[in-house]
């Protein structure tokens, strides 16, 4: 039994660690189960095959299991240990000797990606040996019971039907049930004076059912440079604490003075909040709209103008000029006063801009060459 006990050992302890880590379920476990029990009873008879047999092992338990890996449960077991024969005289055929295992586990299975799990457990409780039929002295029989401490520690193997969410499963416990227990002569069944620390060796297959739990919670993706973008998103790890990113993770240029153009093509940093900028981030001047002759007092009463140091009067109609076609040479109340591009001085033609429409001027002249003619 021994020998079965270790090669069990091995086999769990290989399905176990071949399998990759991952979450943990979340859930709690019933199982039924069944299998050998190798124990030394601790009877005081000599011809009982040296007190150690291998009976039949029945029980049930009740588990619950957290995602870490830690398990909490409670163990009733029962062993038909053993049986004596009783002469024919005897009114009862037999003795019959019980053994009953009962005990609280803790657990720790270990992480698996598939659907076996290794786990390990040790707890703390007591096994009771009861011993029936005993014929006494004065006719008839009676029972005796004796209780002693147990420690069991084992490891196992689940073999659940789903690796993310089971139901149910089939279940390995190998298991040595250490219990210190005083020898028990069956003739007299009184407990011999001194205790033993006796091995018993179990193995036990059953069927498990797991409810009250549900699929492990993923574990939250990472953001390894803490940049705000998880790990499998960020095309660019290991951006330096604090930088300002892109939705991929990546560096986002500076605009150090708002303007909504990077200081790496701004040609003008320090721009003012609010200005309005060109393709290189510098600031738009509009030019002020030239003054023209329209609604002026000496423009609608036909006076006479002062330019470049002579009298000039209207001259005609309003003429279109495109505006390349002049040169400025002066002013008037603030009016430019233009001569066409193509003229030779002493100019003797001039002009003065209309508002409206574009391009529109009127002409003026020397006032003593028109000899008072006018427009």
């Amino acid at each position: 039994m021994r020998y079965m006990l270790a090669l069990t050992l091995g086999v769990v302890f290989a399905f176990g660690s071949a399998t990759s880590l991952f979450a943990q379920h979340n859930h709690w476990e019933f199982n039924a189960h069944a299998g050998a029990f190798a124990y030394d009873l601790g009877l005081d008879d000599d011809d009982a095959d040296e007190n150690t047999d291998t009976d039949v092992l029945a029980g049930l338990r009740l588990a619950r299991h957290w995602e870490n890996g830690l398990g909490l449960g409670i163990n009733g077991d029962w062993v038909f240990a053993d049986q004596f024969d009783l002469p024919d005289t005897a009114e009862n055929e037999d003795i019959n000797v019980d053994l009953y295992l009962y005990y609280a586990d803790l657990y720790y299975t270990f992480p698996s990606a598939g659907r076996a799990s290794f786990f390990l457990s040790g707890g703390l409780g007591a096994a009771t040996t009861r011993v029936s039929d005993i014929p006494t002295v004065g006719g008839g029989s009676d029972d005796e019971s004796s209780s002693d401490l147990l420690i069991p520690l084992g490891v196992g193997l689940r073999f659940n039907n789903d690796a993310e969410d089971p139901t149910w499963g089939l279940r390995i416990d190998a298991k040595d049930h250490l219990i210190w227990r005083d020898d028990i002569d069956i003739v007299d069944p009184q407990p011999i004076e001194g205790t033993e620390l006796k091995n018993n060796f179990e193995l036990s297959g059953g069927i498990s059912f797991f409810f009250g739990g549900g699929p492990s919670e993923p574990p939250p993706p990472e953001d390894t440079d803490g940049d705000g973008v998880y790990d499998d998103r960020d095309q660019c790890p290991n951006t330096p604490l604090g930088t300002q990113v892109d939705s991929f993770g990546c560096p986002v240029p500076l605009d150090s003075d708002g303007d909504g153009v990077t200081d790496d093509r701004d040609q003008c940093p320090n721009t003012p909040a609010g200005a309005q900028v060109d393709a290189n981030g510098c600031e738009i001047v509009e030019e002020a709209a030239a003054a023209c002759a329209d609604g002026r007092d000496w423009y609608r009463f036909n006076e006479t103008i002062s330019v470049d140091g002579r009298n000039w009067v209207k001259f005609g109609s309003s003429t279109t000029i495109p505006m390349e076609d002049l040169v400025q040479v002066g002013d008037y109340d603030g009016v430019p006063v233009y001569v066409r591009a193509d003229a030779r001085e002493p100019y003797t033609e001039a002009f003065v801009p209309l508002c409206a429409p574009a391009d529109t001027y009127q002409p003026y002249q020397v006032e003593r060459e028109v000899r008072g003619t006018t427009g």
